[in-house]
């Protein structure tokens, strides 16, 4: 019997392995998301910017809106690298870094 409780450890140990993978490759995936959305939300930005330099329109409210989204996204993948880094991960980059 001692083989046999040997082996179940190991394909516990095994499938403890293969969670961990699951869960961090969920969380790159969702990093990977916030920063594309982080990106579309600074080129709305920036688009925004030049119209307001060549219309004569009052666009400020919708500037901040999107800096504040911008914002929330950075924190976000920084709290999803911090939390990485504590389960021995890498730390994911912020947006614009």
């Amino acid at each position: 019997m001692g083989l046999l409780d040997k082996a179940k450890e190991i394909a516990g140990q095994g499938a403890e392995a293969a969670k961990k993978a699951a869960e961090a490759a969920k969380e790159k995936a969702g990093d990977l998301q916030a920063k594309r959305r982080a990106d579309d939300l600074a080129e709305q930005l920036g688009y925004l910017v030049v119209r307001e330099r060549t219309e004569t329109s009052d666009v400020t409210a919708e500037k901040q809106r999107l800096v504040d989204e911008i914002v929330a996204l950075q924190l976000e993948i920084a709290a999803t690298g911090e939390s990485t880094e504590s389960d021995g991960g890498e730390r994911a980059e912020t947006v614009g870094e």
